[in-house]
């Protein structure tokens, strides 16, 4: 019995030990110093920097030997004065203390208490307005859409509510400028759901930006078709270099850029360009600053700077995003929707009409708009509509044997053709209930006592279509 009891002392007393030491590797410290090295002083020098850096491994500078974060990646946010570091895959930030210990060294002290780890894998971490934010990310078994805001006073992470959930595998850009935050398709992951949604794939080609200053996704259109053969064909992650107008990444061993402020895309001509950038894949230590990129070599403790002009690159003929894919059938429910009102417009105007007609029609006291015109008015619009078909003229003799008066005197043929000119064009305007003429008359060029008698241009089509019913 007293052994057992020697055992289980020793047990417990192994487990509290063991316990201990797990407990103390999960220590990080509150505060460190890190030497001025030229990589650290080279960031600060630029005062208008505003950008994020993947460190490599050899180049961390949180310490984190011997702690359960030694295998998480460390990233550097810069924007101004301000400089933060933070430990992926968790809610670890540091920042760059004002004031240093002594001239060869620079201090950092931690800013958060968050606990959380492995809930926002390969997070697009920004600035903003000095805030520090993370979008999106794995954990927990699926890809959120999250957009997380670090509280400086409780020293943890809040979420911020938005007006929907848009869910990016890493393939999004951060516009300092204009503080908005574009995805141009979206990409779903969830363990938790059997089918397609338990592996990464392209979800939905819908194009948004978060504007961050309103909290609001706002639709921008659809992933072009030809952008979304780059986006297939290309390993999707988080490898981007960014600049001051979107990124750049490798597809196929050619560099293509994404600028997503003017939706253009764009493909490097520049070979040394693409040997460069190929052989910094990883985009570590790497950044953009003004016109140049800048590459930090550890082992040399150097940089290697490469100018960025758009002269090395070629602009393609299709955008990022462009109508929305349900632009389409937007416009054939708008132009249905066009012609079923303007063909009721029609109807009801026809409608219209012909009940003016018909109470035309019982003043001039005929059933039918066929029997208004009668006789020799008939048989005078026909001539009239004959000759200009031919491209002739009407002389007056040809209208008072039509009027069957050629053998009257002048004075009479004069009085009856203007009686009955007169009254077809009275029958006319009551039809169409329009003060508008249908046989009017000019004098003759070369005899300006006579006149020629036509049929007004604006009412052969309407006088047809009537003559036509008989």
């Amino acid at each position: 019995m007293f052994y057992k009891k020697i055992f289980f002392l020793s047990f417990v007393l192994f487990f509290c030990t063991v316990n201990g030491i797990k407990a103390s590797t999960r220590e990080l410290p509150e505060q460190f110093y890190t030497p001025k090295t030229s990589f650290l002083e080279k960031i600060l020098s630029f005062k208008g920097l505003k950008t994020k850096l993947f460190l490599s491994k050899e180049n961390y500078i949180i310490p984190v030997q011997g702690s359960i974060f030694s295998d998480n990646g460390q990233e550097m946010l810069k924007s101004n004065d301000s400089l933060f570091l933070l430990i992926q895959r968790t809610g670890v930030v540091y920042i760059l203390d004002a004031v240093v210990d002594s001239g060869k060294t620079y201090s950092f002290h931690r800013l958060d208490h968050t606990i959380n780890i492995n809930y926002n894998i390969d997070a697009n971490n920004f600035l903003y307005h000095k805030h520090i934010f993370s979008f999106g990310g794995y954990g927990f078994w699926r890809l959120n859409g999250h957009l997380r805001s670090f509280n400086y006073i409780d020293k943890e992470w809040d979420i911020v509510p938005l007006n929907t959930e848009i869910v990016s595998n890493g393939f999004n850009w951060f516009d300092q400028q204009e503080g908005k935050l574009y995805v141009p398709f979206q990409s779903f992951m969830n363990a938790s759901i059997k089918g397609k949604m338990a592996v990464s794939t392209l979800g939905l080609y819908d194009a948004f930006y978060l504007d961050l200053n309103l909290n609001e996704w706002v639709k921008v259109g659809s992933l072009h078709a030809q952008a979304q053969k780059l986006i297939i064909e290309n390993d999707v992650n988080n490898n981007f270099l960014f600049t001051d107008k979107g990124f750049i990444f490798l597809h196929k061993e050619e560099i293509c850029y994404f600028n997503f402020s003017k939706n253009k895309i764009y493909k490097s001509i520049n070979s040394e360009l693409n040997q460069f950038l190929m052989r910094r894949v990883s985009n570590q230590n790497i950044f953009f600053y003004k016109d140049s990129i800048y590459s930090y070599n550890p082992s040399i403790q150097k940089f290697d700077v490469k100018k960025l002009a758009m002269t090395d690159f070629e602009e393609l003929d299709f955008p990022i995003w462009g109508f929305d894919k349900n632009y389409y059938y937007y416009m054939v429910i708008l132009m249905l929707f066009i012609i079923i009102i303007a063909t009721t417009v029609w109807l009801y105007k026809r409608r219209v009409k012909q009940k003016i007609q018909q109470s035309n029609l019982k003043i001039l006291k005929t059933k039918s708009i066929v029997q208004v015109f009668i006789g020799v008015e008939l048989a005078l619009i026909q001539l009239l509509l004959k000759a200009l078909d031919k491209g002739e003229s009407v002389e007056i003799n040809q209208i008072n044997h039509v009027l069957g008066i050629k053998d009257k005197n002048i004075g009479l043929q004069k009085k009856v053709r203007s009686d009955v000119i007169n009254t077809i064009n009275e029958k006319y305007m009551i039809i169409m209930n329009d003060e508008v003429q249908l046989i009017t008359s000019v004098r003759k060029l070369e005899d300006k006592r006579f006149y020629e008698y036509f049929i007004n241009d604006s009412e052969i089509k309407s006088i047809k279509k009537i003559l036509e019913r008989k």
